[in-house]
């Protein structure tokens, strides 16, 4: 039997993006990384309900045979966004408990179209 069949790596996780403009598409990426074995849950909450319309990218296997992955929530804030806290979720079979990033959402003016 070889070690490299039952090595468990816990995930590490990042949220790059924080603030959103209003009115304006957004991508919030949730980046999950060196994590063994490949199975793992990301799920993103609003104020701490589940929101279910995030997609995730496919399993990266890197180099060292651990992996990566990346759930992106995407939608299109108001002023009634501003101060919601959401936070991407990680259950992993290494965690104790789920790994989370919470941070308040931060909605900016939106992207000013010159009319001349």
């Amino acid at each position: 039997i070889s070690a490299s069949s039952t090595f468990s790596v816990a995930p590490r996780i990042s949220v790059p993006r924080r603030s959103a403009i209003r009115n304006t598409d957004t991508y919030i990426p949730c980046h999950v990384w060196g994590f063994h074995p490949e199975d793992i849950t990301v799920t993103w909450l609003r104020d701490g309900r589940v929101l279910t319309d995030a997609i995730r990218s496919a399993p990266q296997k890197n180099l060292d045979g651990t992996f990566n992955v990346t759930s992106i929530y995407m939608f299109t804030p108001t002023d009634s966004d501003s101060g919601s806290i959401f936070s991407c979720h990680v259950s992993h079979s290494t965690l104790a408990q789920p790994l989370q990033v919470g941070f308040p959402l931060d909605v900016t003016g939106e992207s000013v179209l010159e009319t001349y």
